[in-house]
């Protein structure tokens, strides 16, 4: 079984692909939002009609629902610094920044595939950890594209298993 560390790694940085055009001005923001059961470790389905926030700039941009089969998609203009948040009310909010301030216009237009791994409330979790951005995604010129800090996350996602790991030897410890 994988541990809830990687599994969440996984939801939400494995998918990240360069592959669908949009146009030189915007980034096509797209994926698919997944329900993660912290105490069984796996991902239990796709969330059906999730909260998706874009703030632009520290402004909120635009707010949409997730589709019932939990996919979700947007093209974001050039030249921003964009958090997205989601989750809403139902779920525990993580939040992901993609800075395109550096995104050069391309004839064919960027492409952002990332799906995201999201969890409803546990009694006695602290996610406060999650106020910041869980996944940074920036422009690498080097690879010519947009990447994740997988450092970043990595260290994010060992911050969360932390939580989840107290939260199940309290429940063991009868707390």
């Amino acid at each position: 079984m994988k541990s809830l560390l990687t599994t969440l790694f996984l939801a939400l940085t494995s998918t990240l692909v360069l592959a669908k055009a949009v146009d030189e001005k915007h980034v096509f923001l797209h994926g698919k939002v997944f329900e993660v059961n912290p105490y069984s470790e796996e991902i239990e389905a796709t969330a059906k009609s999730v909260q998706v926030v874009v703030y632009q700039d520290e402004e909120i941009y635009v707010a949409f629902y997730s589709d019932k089969a939990g996919n979700y998609e947007f093209n974001l203009p050039i030249g921003h610094l964009y958090k997205v948040r989601f989750g809403g009310t139902e779920y525990v909010n993580k939040i992901l920044q993609i800075d395109t301030r550096d995104v050069p216009a391309r004839k064919n237009g960027n492409d952002l595939d990332i799906d995201m791994g999201l969890f409803k409330p546990v009694d006695g979790g602290d996610f406060s950890m999650l106020n910041e951005p869980y996944v940074i995604v920036f422009w690498d010129k080097e690879y010519n594209r947009l990447v994740p800090d997988l450092a970043y996350t990595d260290d994010k996602a060992y911050e969360l298993d932390k939580v989840f790991r107290r939260i199940r030897k309290s429940k063991k410890d009868g707390h």
